[in-house]
């Protein structure tokens, strides 16, 4: 009886040692798609604009705009230890930490250290993976501007993508 448990106990420590590797396993390939140096390629931006003018006032909708923005050289640079870069052409703008949900979203957030606090890079950033050189960003509590990033020398994979603007 003895002999049983003992195996049983090791069958179930090696079963559970080979789930975490593979846990393991899995999590570095998710977040392999995420490294590496993207440049901001195209940006949509949800305006309210006039509508209809009555001759005394107007009423405003919401149209969704979009900027291309070729040879950009805005960058995010994300590195293997969860830190990132943010540069503007070789000049470093901002950095942070990035990480994985445990709903599978990828985020990452400014570090801002000294006085004046950006309130623009207080919020908590969101990236969808679209394929493996494309992924797009959106800021919490912004459901107004949506930023796509392709890794630096590759070409984004479009129709894989909803924009809001064709």
């Amino acid at each position: 009886m003895k002999k049983l448990i003992v195996l049983l106990v090791l069958t179930l420590s090696f079963a559970s040692c080979e789930k975490e590797e593979l846990n393991n396993t899995e999590e570095n390939l998710i977040e392999a798609k995420v490294l590496g140096t993207w440049e901001l390629y195209r940006d949509e931006n949800l305006e309210s604009v006039i509508d209809e003018w009555t001759g005394t006032e107007c009423t405003t909708k919401d149209e969704w705009y979009q900027n291309t923005r070729e040879n950009s050289q805005i960058i995010l640079e994300f590195k293997s230890d969860n830190t990132f870069v943010d540069r503007y052409a070789d000049v470093e703008v901002a950095n942070g930490s990035w990480g994985l949900l445990d709903d599978g979203r990828f985020y990452f957030d400014y570090i801002q250290n000294e006085a004046p606090i950006n309130n623009k890079l207080t919020q908590r950033r969101y990236i969808t993976i679209h394929c493996d050189n494309t992924h797009s960003v959106e800021i919490q509590d912004n459901k107004r501007a949506v930023y796509y990033y392709r890794k630096m020398g590759t070409t984004e994979c479009s129709d894989l993508i909803e924009y809001h603007v064709e």
